[in-house]
């Protein structure tokens, strides 16, 4: 798998927003060990670098949590108090993920009438 290059996301979003994805919908138990930042960077085409940027956007997020020279880990889910909070935040996230696509779809019809710009066909 490898980011889109046409995608306005950066690389550490899409990565972030992929992972995100797998974690919160498979979903991986709390404590599970996620792959090396090496693994992950071959998987996604990317540096290490710009995997352990998409990391600790997640990190920040609280979806998972670092620890110090083990790696990676999916965070427990939140508590039964929390709950309303999270089924507000999975509306959100719905959204959010309705508004990204819908940008992808945009981005590339963007890049198509550019393309068409560029060349135009001799008709």
């Amino acid at each position: 798998m490898t980011v889109e290059a046409h995608d306005p996301r950066s690389k550490k979003v899409q990565i972030a927003d992929v992972l995100r994805e797998e974690i919160l919908t498979t979903p991986l138990p709390a404590g599970h060990r996620l792959a090396s930042l090496r693994e992950l960077a071959d998987r996604f085409k990317v540096t290490t670098v710009t995997v352990g940027n998409a990391l600790k956007v997640l990190a920040d997020e609280g979806v998972i949590v670092s620890v110090p020279t083990r790696g990676y880990f999916v965070q427990s889910p939140p508590s039964a108090d929390a709950a309303g909070q999270e089924a507000s935040g999975l509306a959100n996230r719905d959204e959010i993920n309705a508004i990204h696509s819908e940008i992808q779809q945009l981005a590339a019809r963007v890049a198509e009438l550019e393309k068409r710009a560029q060349f135009p066909s001799s008709a």
